[in-house]
């Protein structure tokens, strides 16, 4: 009968831990404090591996069905949610793509005079609705106007307008050209500097459309409609728009924060943020992944973390950061980091618990090479269109 030779492995753990056993005290916190640096070590050569392509790719989405996000929408706000909110969160998928733009020259060894390509798409369970790229300092955008305003707005009057404004692209003038494109749904070029231009103009527009609205509704008063309810309409109206303005300049800000300055620091701040604040323990395996818990201190990296968002056109009030640990889980496989999940309820405190999950793969799921044959979009552009298409073409 023959006996399998022992494994040394057990024999080295077993020697490993009396010897820990054998140590003062102190030592023993010196152990500890060497495997959070070993794993804090795993954690960042993961990263490291993400830059040794040309290109990588992350995506990030809500990890639960509608029913679950709806819940968590309704504790979060306090109030009852449309369902439609929760299905458009569940459905929500951001995915964001980096590259060199040489297939040869990794993404970590780029000079530091150099930004990266960038190119970003969301979806909501279907083709895209909305893309954005910036290759070598020039910015390109793609919106499917029906599928924006289908996703946003949801209401019968908002489709019927978005389904007219797509409409009229075919007696558009050539010289109007890219405002065609634009709302056909093609990608056209855009002057990041000319952003503030466009955000005021759709403003305007929203304002004018508002005041049309506010018209009406006030000659339906005027025939027997409740005064206080026709009142709070107005301020619910009023509020909405508001919110509309905010999202704009949210646009705004971050379409500038794709340029290379901005990009680096945003990597200079999280490198920041995790050097003084991160801790990192092993959790064993998940999946046959290797799992480390991250966890920050939520009161004393607050400011760090606010200044690591900014660059992106993040605008967190510091005292909206839970002022108690924040914990993510990554997930490492063949050395190489491959996802995060985040429980969106540590920044609520409803105990309606919705993951976020990040996922990191190599290479470009949205393309960072820069659309052929476009033309460039001038905001008053797309307003002559709007107005061509509001007048007529025997007024124009």
């Amino acid at each position: 009968m023959q006996f399998s030779r022992p494994s040394r492995r057990p024999r080295l753990r077993l020697t490993a831990a009396a010897s820990c056993a054998a140590l003062l005290a102190g030592s023993a916190v010196a152990c500890s404090a060497a495997e959070r640096l070993t794993t804090g070590m795993k954690v960042r050569n993961a990263v490291v591996k993400l830059g040794e392509q040309s290109a990588s790719t992350v995506t990030v989405s809500v990890d639960g069905s509608p029913r679950r996000a709806h819940g968590f929408l309704t504790q979060a706000r306090g109030k009852p949610v449309p369902y439609r909110d929760a299905l458009r969160l569940a459905r929500a998928e951001l995915t964001v793509a980096a590259g060199s733009g040489d297939e040869e020259m990794p993404l970590k060894e780029m000079p530091e005079s150099d930004a990266a390509n960038v190119a970003a798409a969301l979806n909501f369970g279907g083709k895209d609705i909305a893309a954005v790229k910036s290759v070598q300092d020039k910015l390109y955008l793609r919106v499917s106007l029906r599928s924006l305003v289908r996703q946003a707005e949801g209401s019968k009057h908002a489709r019927r307008t978005a389904s007219e404004i797509v409409g009229l692209t075919d007696d558009l003038p050539s010289t109007l050209g890219a405002a065609k494109d634009a709302l056909d749904g093609e990608w056209v070029r855009v002057d990041p500097e000319a952003f503030d231009d466009f955000a005021r103009t759709a403003e305007m527009l929203a304002a004018r459309a508002q005041d049309a609205d506010d018209e009406k509704r006030a000659e339906d008063r005027k025939r027997g409609e409740d005064a206080e309810k026709a009142e709070a309409a107005r301020a619910e109206r009023k509020r909405e728009q508001a919110r509309r303005t905010r999202e704009i300049r949210d646009a705004v800000t971050i379409g500038s924060a794709l340029d290379g300055q901005s990009q680096r620091e945003f990597v200079t701040g999280v490198q920041e943020l995790l050097r003084e604040h991160a801790e990192f323990s092993d959790r064993g395996e998940h999946d046959g992944a290797e799992r480390v818990r991250l966890t920050l201190p939520g009161d004393e990296a607050a400011d760090d973390l606010v200044a690591a968002l900014k660059p992106l056109g993040a605008e967190i009030d510091p005292r909206r950061v839970p002022d108690r640990d924040v914990t993510a889980d990554l997930d490492i496989r063949r050395g190489q980091l491959t996802t995060l999940t985040l429980d969106l309820d540590q920044f609520t405190g409803t105990g309606r618990s919705l993951p976020l999950r990040v996922e990191f793969s190599g290479g470009d799921a949205v393309p960072v090479t820069a659309p052929g044959g476009t033309k460039e979009l001038e905001p008053q552009d797309l307003v002559a269109a709007l107005m061509y298409g509001a007048l007529g073409t025997e007024n124009f």
